[in-house]
């Protein structure tokens, strides 16, 4: 740890300022050769402009000069002359050394009510004494905190600067703010509009810089979390960031993820203390304003902080000019300098609760927006005026639109402590417990469950079942679900004839698609489903809940493997609405069948836009399930890196989410995704971490877990235990109705297992009956891998050699490039047994290429091992730093790439900022580099090889590789 005592000496001048160390080398050499410049570095109270300046003597560029610097205080404003005097004290001048205009200026013998008079000769005069001085070596003149300095003293600074073009001078001031009353603001305006004048902007550190000023403190090991949270707690500025070192070095705090609390509870304290050293014994307005700024937000206007100021316009006026002096409020006056300083002064100013009504009162009255005032009434611990209710109602509905439904929830939940009528509390409960539904459903299931028995409008009623039907789903209460829709829609269909308004219609038709669509997913009532749908005729199309029941029916109807043209057909019908006409259930189940059927056209945009438009919701729950729906047609389509990133947010969305341990679907995507990748042990584990007491009921994650699991057991070298749960998940597949042979492909991953296992009568029936079921479906897809398991329980080579060659036929005019990768790497090896070792090497190659693309290094792997025992000679496989990432690094380390702090990561991908830090750690670490800004080249440069690949895999003939 460097420094003793004071953190003063910590943090070093050049840290973060090469580009104003850069401008005073640049300053500097033009003064030596004989050209005058003035820099000006502004900026607000602790940025570093001082400890900038002070650098200057040390300054290479400086040796051989005259360097004489002062710093101005708020003493100095009022005196003529007095930064001149103390510039020139260093030197010990007599009178007898200067012209005599100028000795009642640098030798006062006045009375102080007397100022030195500022006139031509006086000016000429300090002139004549500086060229004196430039007539031996180049001047460098420093005022620090020119904002302070007096008059005169700039007006002379001018004068220099004006006469002395070819002169070898350098000024530099360090000026603090914008503005300044009186005619000291002419004469600084005068002195930066000179040609010679250069304005340079010193910001706040960057996360970076702020990192490398934390390492110089601590010896040890800093942790990305903390250097963030160093960075957000001190905004950037230097001052503020070496104060806050200082503290916690003395308070013991170690810089490890542990540290992150300490930093932003020391953090408050120095802020509040510097804010509080500012507004030190300015008048009660001034701090009065400045809280009233605070409590009010940016967007309140003069008028509004007047009156909760309890001053006039013009008084506001005044402190807004103290407070910008002050470095509090920035320049513009309207906002404060930093977000940070604005918490700073409500800890150190902190409001009563009878200021917080008044500004809750005169912000509503000035009509501004309902979240405005309800962030307000939500710091009172008590609400008992109604005009709140409706302000709170309405904050909640914006804040659900503008998706962050966590915020309505606060908002509902406090408008029941003020709404006493009962039929507005049942609203409010009942948009609560929607609302609710899309952060936590296990809590909103019993608060929508009571008001079942509450609600008589039969409208209300309706739409509270289809809300209290999607939140049981999402709790894992299938049964419940399909009971009460069944009880509505019972009642519903008592009305028939000429009572059945389209609006009746429309409502029962509604209800019935989300019975069909929930009942799907519980394998105790997936034969009723199956039964109303076959019962019913297809609906038309021309309205929402039309269109869902087309979703409903095509979801259904995929799963059970009827012809895919007719199951299309249904799902295309179901998807053609308008954008503003758009239900994540309707999208959710025709995008499913799209992708068992292998319609490629349009699939992934319409994934990815249906994906976009339940996390708009700001619904993690949803968000997350429909991820890894997402990741699940990447994975069908091939794109087995993409799959596993997409995959992993959603099971890391779904960890954090209330009631996550009984979700499988994000585990089962991301397991699958991990065996595609060879990552078996890892995908081994994801599998064990979901809760199996529920999902056993579940139509598709149950039989997705069995075959995940079964593949790993497969590839663990245990085919027996693998063949066991593939013969389970078939027979469970089997009592419900399922038969889509692409869906879970059981039958043909056991029968290769059972014909390793010596077991080929079993294996040919289980293939029979693959390829009816292929037939059926009709896909390339399905039938290609239909003829690889003839292929592999084929009694000899050249028999599996026909079979495997039509496979690859098949498939390789299909969207199944994994499959695809399948069938040629079993077709080169069943090559190599009949002794073609050229035709082995052309698909072993082509094996290879396919799987690299598509990210599966099982395959690539086994097929490059066949391919060298057949003679042939492989380039090594696409690897780089990239492939070391895991999905979520790639993720995050690619949105840092691109720019978005760790608070917008976090906020995108519904992580904690925790999460975001440690995936950029690991990135760091992986890619070898060691900041930001490094991320873009490390992860393009590999990018850029990857095209090189594609397009060299394309260009060159396989046969002819080598």
């Amino acid at each position: 740890m460097r420094g003793d005592e004071g953190g003063a000496e910590w943090i070093q001048p050049v840290v973060g300022r090469s580009r104003e160390c850069a401008a005073l080398a640049d300053g500097l050499a033009e003064a030596r050769s004989g050209r005058a410049r003035c820099l000006v570095f502004r900026g607000p109270s602790g940025v570093g402009k001082s400890r900038l300046l002070s650098g200057i003597r040390q300054h290479e560029s400086a040796r051989g000069c005259t360097v004489l610097r002062a710093s101005c205080s708020e003493v100095d404003f009022p005196s003529n002359f007095a930064v001149v005097r103390k510039l020139f004290a260093p030197l010990q001048l007599g009178a007898d050394d200067v012209a005599s205009p100028v000795v009642p200026v640098l030798f006062p013998a006045l009375p102080p009510a007397i100022q030195p008079a500022v006139d031509y000769a006086v000016l000429s005069g300090l002139h004549s004494l500086a060229a004196k001085l430039m007539s031996t070596a180049p001047l460098v003149l420093v005022v620090d905190d020119a904002h302070w300095c007096d008059e005169a003293s700039l007006r002379w600074l001018d004068f220099l600067l004006r006469r002395a073009d070819d002169l070898p001078l350098l000024v530099v001031l360090g000026d603090r703010c914008d503005e300044l009353e009186g005619t000291a603001q002419a004469a600084r305006s005068g002195i930066v509009a000179q040609r010679a004048s250069t304005v340079i902007e010193l910001g706040p550190l960057t996360r970076t810089d702020v990192g490398e000023v934390v390492a110089e403190v601590f010896s040890e090991r800093v942790d990305c979390g903390f250097v963030d949270a160093c960075a957000r707690t001190s905004g950037g500025n230097p001052g503020l960031l070496n104060r806050l070192l200082d503290d916690l070095v003395r308070a013991g705090v170690r810089p490890g993820s542990e540290g992150v609390a300490a930093v932003e509870e020391v953090g408050r304290d120095v802020l509040a203390a510097s804010v509080l050293s500012r507004l030190a014994g300015q008048p009660e307005r001034v701090r009065r304003v400045a809280a009233a700024m605070a409590v009010l937000g940016p967007a309140a206007g003069p008028e509004t902080v007047a009156a909760l100021a309890g001053a006039t316009r013009w008084q506001v006026a005044e402190a807004l000019g103290v407070l910008r002096r002050c470095d509090v409020v920035a320049a513009s006056g309207a906002d404060f300098v930093h977000d940070t300083v604005r918490t700073a002064v409500l800890d150190a100013l902190p409001m009563s609760e009878a200021d917080r009504l008044r500004a809750a009162r005169i912000l509503n009255d000035a009509g501004r927006p309902a979240v405005e005032v309800a962030d307000h009434l939500l710091s009172l611990p008590e609400l008992d005026q109604m005009w709140m209710a409706g302000v709170l109602r309405d904050a909640a509905a914006l804040s659900e639109r503008q998706g962050t439904p966590q915020t309505a929830v606060r908002y509902l939940r406090r408008v029941l402590d003020v709404e006493v009528s009962e039929p507005q509390r049942i609203r409010v409960r009942a948009d609560l417990g929607r609302v609710l539904a899309q952060l936590d459903p296990y809590a909103a299931l019993p608060i929508l469950r009571e008001l079942l028995n509450k609600v008589t409008d039969p409208d209300a009623y309706v739409s509270l079942v289809l809300s209290f039907s999607m939140t049981a789903v999402t709790a894992q209460r299938h049964p419940e679900a399909v009971r009460v829709l069944g009880e509505v829609l019972a009642m519903l269909s008592t009305k028939t004839g000429r009572d059945v308004s389209p609006a009746h219609h429309e409502l029962c038709l509604s209800v019935e698609s989300m019975l069909l669509i929930i009942g799907a997913g519980e394998r105790s009532t997936f034969a009723l489903v199956r039964d109303r749908i076959e019962e019913r005729p297809r609906p038309a199309g021309s309205t929402p809940a039309e269109r869902r029941m087309l979703a409903a029916t095509s979801y259904v109807r995929s799963l059970r493997g009827e012809p895919s043209g007719q199951v299309v057909e249904q799902a295309r019908a179901a998807l053609s609405f308008q954008a503003n006409d758009a239900d994540p259930w309707t999208e959710r189940c025709s995008l499913f069948a799209l992708h068992l059927a292998d319609v490629t056209d349009d699939l992934l945009p319409a994934a990815r836009r249906s994906v976009e438009v339940v996390k708009n919701m700001g619904a993690r729950s949803d968000y997350s399930y429909s991820l890894s729906c997402y990741a699940r047609v990447l994975l069908h389509l091939g794109d087995v890196r993409e799959a596993a990133a997409e995959a992993q947010t959603a099971a890391e969305i779904c960890a954090q989410t209330s009631g996550a341990g009984s979700t499988a679907a994000q585990f089962t995507a991301w397991a699958s995704a991990l065996v595609e990748q060879g990552h078996v042990e890892q995908a081994d584990e994801v599998l064990d971490r979901i809760d199996r007491a529920w999902f056993e009921e579940s139509t598709l994650e149950w039989h997705y877990f069995l075959h995940t699991r079964a593949r790993v057991r497969w590839i663990q070298g245990n085919p027996a235990a693998a063949s066991d749960l593939l013969l389970r998940c078939g027979q469970s597949m089997t009592d419900v109705g399922i038969g889509n042979p692409v869906f879970v492909p059981w039958r043909t991953d056991a029968a290769y297992l059972l014909a390793s296992l010596g077991r080929r009568s079993e294996a040919a029936e289980l293939v029979e009956r693959d390829g009816e079921a292929a037939q059926r479906w009709g896909t390339a897809r399905a039938i290609g891998r239909h003829l690889m398991a003839r292929g592999a329980i084929a009694e000899d080579a050249a028999h599996a050699v026909e079979w495997l060659t039509e496979a690859v036929e098949v498939l390789s005019g299909s969207p199944a490039w994994l499959e695809e990768a399948r069938a040629q790497r079993r077709l080169g090896a069943a090559l190599l047994l009949t002794g073609d070792v050229r035709g082995a090497r052309k698909h072993l190659r082509r094996a290879v290429d396919l799987a690299t693309l598509c990210g599966s290094r099982p395959i690539a792997e086994s097929a490059r091992a066949l391919a060298v025992t057949a003679g042939g000679r492989m380039g090594q496989p696409l690897r780089s730093p990239v492939d070391l990432l895991t999905g979520s690094e790639h993720r995050v380390a690619t949105m840092a790439a691109s720019g978005a702090s760790n608070r917008e990561i976090a906020e995108a991908l519904f992580v904690t900022l925790r999460t975001v830090e440690t995936h950029l750690t690991n990135a760091y670490r992986k890619l070898r580099v060691s900041r930001r800004a490094d991320l873009p080249t490390a992860l393009g440069g590999s990018r850029t090889r990857l095209q090189q690949h594609e397009h060299e895999v394309e260009a060159v003939p396989l046969a002819g590789r080598r």
